[in-house]
């Protein structure tokens, strides 16, 4: 039988009861003898005996036996295609990682793997995910389709179960084999260097130049009274101009990743800038961010 996770063996007596079964064995009399000595039918008290640590191949097999439990786990998360699903899947997974962990601890691994042993433990204790949130946008950012929404949301996993493995750089393979396929890369979402992403009402004479040193996208909006009138794309390390402008020109500048066209913004790390004063109307400007 199986006690806390360890084999308990029981000793089962066994006891042949035969009066006199010696030179008179086949003679009645004897079987009806009253000074014939009662036999003890009573059965040795079992003894329990412990177990040492599993084998090497044991061991193995039970690292690999939660490999392929987690593998069918994350294989189903990773592929749901709504957020509910995925929000389901992930529950799951996460159940089953408690479990399994909890199988691992239980386990009484050979002496010699005892480092692999607190890795495995580790991977399984540092990778539990949480549900997801599709919160509502703020700022700059804009909201992005579900596609790219369950991308980072499968990246998010992945990258939970593999910066939990081998934490320790000890030459561990557990692990390897639990991961599905990684999520497929998006195509990068970038607009094109000078694209004019908005342009509202009459156009005017003036324009201003843009030169972007920084390392990421941005989009300058220019405004008037508040209002937009015109906006830019302007690619990292990148130039461009925007005519036909009117008015004092306020400008503000936002910068992130992953630009997403339908929704004019970026839907990651958009942080936004606003000059402080407007251009004067009338001129051409040129300024560099």
């Amino acid at each position: 039988m199986v006690v806390g996770g360890r084999w308990i063996a029981g000793l089962v007596g066994i006891v042949l009861v035969c009066g006199g079964c010696a030179s008179n064995a086949g003679s009645p009399a004897a079987l009806r003898s009253p000074t014939s000595t009662p036999v003890s039918t009573s059965s040795p008290t079992p003894t329990a005996t412990t177990p040492g640590p599993l084998s090497v191949a044991a061991y193995q097999l039970v690292l690999a036996r939660i490999e392929t439990t987690m593998r069918r786990y994350l294989t189903r998360a990773m592929a749901a295609k709504s957020i509910a699903s995925a929000n389901a899947y992930r529950e799951l997974l996460t159940a089953a990682i408690e479990q399994q962990a909890a199988i691992l601890r239980a386990v009484d691994p050979p002496t010699r793997l005892a480092a692999v042993h607190a890795d495995a433990l580790q991977t399984l204790s540092g990778s539990l995910i949480g549900s997801l949130v599709n919160d509502p946008v703020d700022g700059c950012t804009v909201a992005e389709p579900l596609a790219a929404f369950l991308y980072y949301a499968n990246l998010e996993i992945y990258d939970a179960i593999t910066q939990g493995m081998n934490p320790t750089g000890r030459r561990s393979t557990f692990g390897r084999k639990l991961l599905p396929a990684p999520p497929r890369k998006l195509p990068p979402r970038r607009g094109a260097n000078g694209h004019v992403v908005q342009r509202v009402g009459k156009r005017g004479s003036a324009q201003i130049r843009v030169t972007n040193k920084r390392s990421t996208d941005a989009l300058i909006v220019v405004s008037t009274g508040g209002k937009t009138q015109a906006s830019i794309y302007v690619r990292a390390k990148k130039s461009a101009t925007l005519t036909g402008l009117r008015g004092s020109l306020g400008i503000s500048i936002r910068t992130g990743s992953d630009w997403d066209a339908a929704g004019r913004g970026f839907t990651r790390g958009c942080e936004e800038e606003t000059f402080t004063e407007p251009l004067d109307r009338g001129y051409d400007w040129q300024f560099a961010i």
